[in-house]
């Protein structure tokens, strides 16, 4: 296979190199290992796609990729350097991966799951205040507990945090995974109202308003959170020896 244009041509090689480089080889390598795990995992379990199933699931990415017809379709793979058992090949990875999630993800093996791992399940809806100065962490402290100062308009007039700041800092549920240990201490420990920080993370220091807790339920949501982590752990266990690419 070459990637031509119309002044010369690119070899594989070439974009894997640049793929390394750029940083974003991983992403690809681990989603190309984890279609063809997925594939062998299936068959062994006798796992498999149906007819009806490859042919909706052919259906919908050609609707999402602006191929109206099956003319389009064979035009599009043949310019990609693509044959139709490629295609099909991607088609059935896909389908089998939520197969196997379903697998993973059996009713029993979830409640044990939402048993052990309850706590990281849950969540605490915060808002937020971002600054650099020690000083003025403290100063903002007191302008909301000792002098009444609303939260989200300081949060607006004073928090570094673009991609809060001019919500007035609202950061919606955090899960207790995305916090450093004794941050999450202390949030999850609050209730709806309280004020808590500041705490040093990432060279900035941060003041959370405390908006609600929300404590693990075993709702539909869960339940696919829980699938999506079980076969996230399978899947973690084909990378502990890392990425090796040979000449």
């Amino acid at each position: 296979m070459k990637i031509s244009y119309s002044e010369g041509a690119i070899r594989p090689e070439e974009v894997i190199h640049y793929l390394v480089l750029n940083g974003q080889a991983n992403a690809v390598f681990r989603e190309i290992i984890r279609n063809k795990e997925v594939t062998q995992k299936a068959r062994q379990l006798n796992i498999e796609a149906s007819d009806e199933e490859l042919q909706q699931y052919a259906n919908t990415f050609r609707l999402l990729n602006g191929l109206h017809s099956a003319e389009e379709t064979l035009r599009f793979l043949k310019n990609s350097g693509l044959t139709e058992d490629d295609f099909e090949s991607f088609c059935e990875a896909s389908l089998l991966t939520s197969k196997l999630k379903d697998h993973f993800g059996e009713e029993e093996k979830i409640a044990e799951y939402f048993v052990n791992n309850r706590s990281e399940l849950e969540s605490v809806e915060v808002s937020g205040i971002q600054v650099e100065k020690e000083s003025l962490a403290e100063e903002i402290m007191i302008q909301v507990q000792d002098e009444g100062e609303d939260f989200h308009a300081l949060a607006r007039k004073y928090s570094t945090d673009e991609a809060t700041k001019h919500s007035g800092g609202y950061m919606g549920a955090v899960a207790i995974s995305m916090l450093p240990p004794e941050v999450a201490a202390k949030l999850f420990s609050s209730e709806a109202g309280d004020l808590r920080g500041p705490f040093p993370i990432n060279d900035r220091l941060h003041l959370f308003l405390i908006e609600g807790v929300t404590t693990a339920e075993l709702t539909e949501h869960a339940k696919e959170v829980i699938k999506d982590r079980l076969f996230e752990e399978w899947v973690s266990d084909f990378f502990k020896g890392g990425l090796r690419i040979d000449p």
